[in-house]
C-alpha cells in the first residue's frame, strides 16, 4: 500500500499484513510475550493489529497455543 505524503519523516515499510493469526503465529505471540514484548510491538512484528494479539493472550482464539510454547 503506497501513501502520498509531503514530509521528511521516514516511515517504516510494512511488508506483511495479517488479518488473522495461525496457531503457529499464536505460539510465537506467547513466546514474544514471555520474552517481555508488549502487545502493540508483537502486533507490529507480526503485521497485525493489537486486537488479534489480545485474542490470543486472552484465550479467545488458539487456546492450545500457550501449551505449545516452549519454555
Amino acid at each position: 500500500m503506497m501513501s502520498d505524503h509531503c514530509s521528511d519523516i521516514q516511515l517504516n515499510t510494512i511488508l506483511i499484513e495479517r488479518t488473522s493469526l495461525t496457531v503457529q503465529e499464536a505460539v510465537l505471540v506467547w513466546q514474544l510475550r514471555k520474552a517481555g514484548d508488549k502487545q502493540h510491538l508483537i502486533a507490529a512484528k507480526l503485521g497485525t493489529n493489537p486486537g488479534r494479539v489480545a485474542d490470543v493472550l486472552t484465550g479467545k482464539i488458539h487456546t492450545e497455543a500457550r501449551a505449545l510454547t516452549s519454555n
